[in-house]
């Protein structure tokens, strides 16, 4: 998942316990306060979901509001390809300041 440098909840992932703390860990630093889901889009083992989803920074208290669009590839029940792509710089404004 590209990502500004720095961010506390996105950790490399090289293991099927890697994939588990990515899925805990924004929990921690950021609470959702909204999100829109507005197509799925399906072939053979990949699918694509496009939306919005609005996130509070805990530390800072600021807001991410951002589009997102989220690849991911499931082969023989495992998720094999999580590439989320979303306004990083908003991220980044919303933890880091201005």
């Amino acid at each position: 998942m590209p990502h500004p440098p720095g961010l506390p909840w996105v950790p490399e992932v090289d293991s099927p316990d890697g994939m588990r703390t990515f899925f805990e860990l924004p929990a921690t630093h950021v609470r959702t306060k909204g999100f829109e889901l507005r197509q799925v889009i399906a072939e053979g083992d990949d699918v694509v979901l496009l939306g919005r989803m609005v996130s509070e920074v805990r530390r800072t208290g600021r807001d991410i509001d951002t589009a997102f669009a989220l690849h991911a590839t499931v082969r023989d029940g495992r998720i094999t390809r999580y590439h989320l792509y979303e306004d990083t710089y908003a991220v980044a404004q919303a933890y880091f300041g201005d």
